[in-house]
């Protein structure tokens, strides 16, 4: 073979290469559906006549609708939809010798074997071309590759690129677009694509892969599954039996304006390990991160008995320790997302457990899978979290003396317990107590104007308890029978016109050496003014370390890490920080409602590893 010969013989195969590499999956699935059109369009062409009798416009779904319900049109469709929904050629078998339906197989088989366009004549071949095609000839090197002939003979137009939308009030979205001339008299059939991103800003960088949304005659498509907080963009291509000339350009970006929906439940909770150490159990609990939503997971919120734990995002376990044997709980896990300020909570995934019985050896499971199932007996266990209710009723004067009327709903013995948290007049008041063996109590000798804390637990299990407040009313405000009114104190004002503000207060820090890393434990304290700490959901814990400024930098580089507190606890360690350097600390408080409290902000300097040996 000559030089010139084997020259273009690598440049026929590096061509082949080329177009291999360009048949990606993601381009055959599209292909595909492309070809499912094409099959369709030239079903409907073949009952043209019968169309243009029953409708006026042909461009448009009902068409469809009719084919479906015609028996040969039918048939026709069979291939093509088994093309769009599996991406598979449809057996013959199948067809059982329906001219219809075998004819539009064998059309879809020739759409996968053959491109569009025709190949063009070897002697029309001109230049480089001209010179692949005769050597290839005559060294039997077999296909060549050419620019196809008539690649859009009879293929519809693109639409224009510019889409409307419009979205009603359920969410819904209708996307419109707008076709050019229609050179082919054959129906069209439209397939839509979308692709979207998450994040503050549309961006093309960090979109996901082209989707096909669907297929249809109408120049209009309503979608009723876009997520909020996503940037949309959309894409049309034309198709008839014909051809495509491929897609549009993407549109521009869409983001509905429905407000997000709640992150999905957790999934699959279950124990994964257990451990007994002397008279306490303990027990690792995992779950599987939810179904994909609106927004992203922030965190985790993990509750049994009347502990709360806060797990961070990249963390689907907790191990709960200091666990009693023989003991019921009752455990939840609940997805946390923000948008915006607003905290947005799953619904409970819930997981009822026993601890083992403290005879256990330690080498067997604490706690065994079955007893994670309901137990068959429906009797009350007063250990269990959410079984224990305390409701109050309204404060009333009677028998000269402010009481009220607290109950619940089992049996006891119960500890009942009573203290003003905060009055409107300076008042010293000590706790009070009382063993009650009912479901209810009357609690009497009430200050006026003040607001109590009261909580009940069982007198076996005194540190699960219910909680419930009770604001007093004024003296001024009691009228008696005969319509005569309480001699009070003239300073005495009412509770509710004081504006409290709950805030954490006094951050200070201990460092201490951890197998050759840095290791802070950080602590605060709340301020005394606290009206109700049950509205309190947590902290959110931040340290920034903050480098030097440099010469090519005007601008400090922050590294940020951000963990999510109990609202019971007053303390956090925190790991390999940098020693000798800058941080920057942020305590922020989140309360009911999804919204921030009070903050504290502290800038500290870390010692370095050898002023702790």
């Amino acid at each position: 073979m000559s030089l010139r010969g084997v020259a273009l013989l690598r440049l026929c195969a590096l061509v082949s290469v080329a177009v291999a590499r360009r048949t990606s999956p993601e381009h055959e699935d599209v292909q595909d559906k492309i070809n499912s059109a094409r099959c369709t369009s030239r079903c409907l062409t073949l009952h043209m006549t019968q169309l243009t009798a029953a409708f006026r416009h042909v461009q448009s779904d009902h068409v469809l609708d009719w084919c479906e319900n015609h028996r040969r049109c039918a048939q026709c469709l069979q291939p093509c939809k088994e093309l769009w929904e599996t991406r598979k050629v449809l057996s013959p078998k199948s067809c059982e010798k329906q001219t219809e339906c075998v004819t539009s197989r064998e059309f879809v088989a020739s759409l996968r074997t053959s491109r569009q366009g025709d190949c063009p004549p070897p002697q029309k071949a001109s230049g480089f071309a001209a010179a692949c095609v005769e050597s290839c000839s005559s060294d039997l090197c077999g296909y060549t590759c050419q620019l196809p002939a008539n690649l859009y003979k009879g293929v519809p137009l693109k639409p224009r690129r510019e889409m409307s939308f419009v979205e009603d009030l359920e969410g819904r979205v209708r996307v419109l677009w707008m076709s050019k001339f229609n050179v082919s008299v054959e129906p069209v059939v439209y397939i839509l694509q979308s692709r979207w991103n998450s994040g503050i800003h549309p961006s093309e960088d960090h979109a996901s892969p082209w989707t096909t949304v669907s297929m249809t005659l109408s120049e209009d498509v309503l979608l009723s599954d876009l997520r909020s907080q996503r940037w949309y963009q959309f894409r049309v291509a034309a198709v008839n039996s014909q051809g495509s000339r491929g897609f549009t350009t993407p549109s521009k970006h869409y983001i509905s304006n429905k407000d997000p929906s709640p992150p999905e439940p957790p999934q699959n909770i279950r124990v994964d390990n257990q451990t007994v150490d002397a008279a306490t159990v303990g027990v690792l609990i995992r779950w599987d991160a939810p179904r994909e939503g609106d927004l992203p997971v922030h965190n985790y919120r993990v509750t049994w008995s009347s502990a709360v734990f806060i797990v961070v995002f990249s963390l689907c376990e907790l191990w709960l320790q200091g666990l009693q044997p023989a003991t019921s709980y009752f455990l939840s896990v609940q997805t946390v997302a923000y948008w915006g300020q607003k905290r947005l909570k799953s619904p409970r995934a819930q997981l009822p457990s026993s601890s083992s019985s403290s005879s256990s050896s330690s080498s067997s499971p604490a706690l065994a899978p079955s007893s994670l199932l309901p137990h068959a007996d429906p009797s009350f266990n007063p250990s269990s979290a959410g079984a224990l209710r305390l409701k109050v009723a309204s404060p009333h004067y009677h028998d000269d003396q402010l009481q009220v009327k607290v109950f619940w709903k089992h049996p006891g013995p119960y500890v009942l317990r009573w203290v003003p948290h905060a009055c409107a007049h300076n008042v010293t008041a000590e706790e009070r107590t009382a063993t009650v063996q009912g479901t209810h109590h009357i609690i009497t000798g009430l200050l006026f104007a003040c607001k109590y804390r009261v909580a009940v637990a069982m007198q076996s299990d005194t540190a699960s308890e219910a909680v419930a407040w009770v604001t007093t009313p004024s003296c001024s405000s009691i009228r008696l029978r005969e319509g005569k009114t309480l001699a009070c104190n003239p300073e005495e004002h009412h509770l509710v016109g004081k504006k409290v503000i709950l805030r954490p207060e006094r951050l200070t820090a201990d460092f201490e050496q951890v197998n050759g890393t840095l290791q802070a434990t950080f602590r605060w304290r709340m301020s005394q003014q606290a009206l109700e700490p049950s509205t309190v959901e947590g902290f959110q814990f931040t340290w920034t370390l903050q480098s030097q400024v440099t010469a090519t930098s005007k601008e400090d580089t922050l590294i940020s890490q951000t963990q999510t507190i109990a609202p019971f606890q007053r303390s956090v360690v925190v790991s390999r920080l940098q020693p000798d350097s800058d941080y920057q600390l942020k305590l922020q408080m989140l309360t009911t409602g999804g919204s921030t409290g009070a903050a504290v902000s502290k800038t500290i300097h870390t010692p370095a590893l050898h002023a702790l040996l």
